[in-house]
């Protein structure tokens, strides 16, 4: 704790994943600008610089850390090394993820080989669910704890630009939050899903050009959402302003999906 000096026994912690880039950078970003102390993991190197700016902008602590979080050792040395360096994690946002695309379209299901299925799983599925049982222990103990799931809306209805690989697994993570939500909520703990529609990502960019034209044209306002509007999203799931919201969905989708 003596090594950061701006923070306070006030200051919340919190660990964003897949922060180098798109939703988890501007996520990042984000809570810092809200006082968070923020630790950035991503497995690309880039996010020690996104962390340096970030940290220089916003005059907070922003901490990289690059890891593979679908390793399970490696998720476990994340959460020890937080909480090592920083005192504890208050917040957890699972945003990782991973969307393979076939000639910028997505796959059919006959064309997903099962090595892609299970990696496309463990990323967006295995690894939220690592995270979360490393730091419910000490969420618990402080009786305080945000966990916000970034899940998608082709989780939530069909989409020409979602393969079955991705809706599963981020289908799974609606599920997985609603128990998550259940067993959590007697120790003060919440947990939620923010559901992104088409949003101007590394992701999504990687469609054809044709396909986000086609799929751009099915949102009521006619355009694809921003990293920062879907991070406004999360801060507040992870605010105390959201004490009495646990166990829910979010959908940021510019009207695209409506339930």
């Amino acid at each position: 704790m003596s090594a950061f000096p701006e923070m306070s026994e006030e200051t919340k912690v919190a660990i964003v994943t897949g922060a180098a880039v798109g939703i988890g950078a501007a996520t990042a970003r984000r809570l810092a600008q809200a006082g968070f102390a923020c630790v950035l993991v991503d497995r690309d190197a880039a996010v020690e610089s996104v962390a340096a700016q970030i940290a220089i902008d916003t005059g907070r602590i922003a901490l990289p850390h690059v890891a593979d979080i679908s390793d399970e050792w490696q998720t476990i040395a994340l959460v020890r090394s937080v909480e090592e360096r920083l005192g504890r994690v208050d917040v957890l946002v699972n945003n990782a993820g991973v969307h393979p695309k076939r000639a910028g379209d997505k796959y059919p299901i006959e064309g997903i080989e099962t090595a892609q299925w299970n990696h496309v799983l463990a990323v967006n599925l295995t690894a939220p669910f690592l995270l979360v049982r490393a730091v419910l222990p000490g969420m618990r103990r402080r009786g305080w704890g945000r966990i916000v799931n970034v899940a998608s809306a082709g989780a939530r209805t069909a989409s020409p630009v979602v393969s079955a690989h991705y809706a599963a697994s981020k289908a799974g993570l609606i599920g997985f939050t609603r128990i998550l939500a259940d067993e959590a909520a007697p120790d003060g703990i919440t947990a939620n899903c923010v559901s992104p529609g088409p949003v101007h990502t590394a992701m999504s960019g990687a469609s054809s050009a044709e396909a986000i034209a086609a799929l751009a044209a099915t949102i009521p306002m006619r355009r694809y959402g921003e990293p920062s509007e879907v991070a406004n999203a999360i801060a507040f799931l992870a605010s105390d302003e959201a004490s009495f919201i646990t166990g829910a969905i979010l959908d940021v989708t510019g009207g695209r999906f409506m339930p």
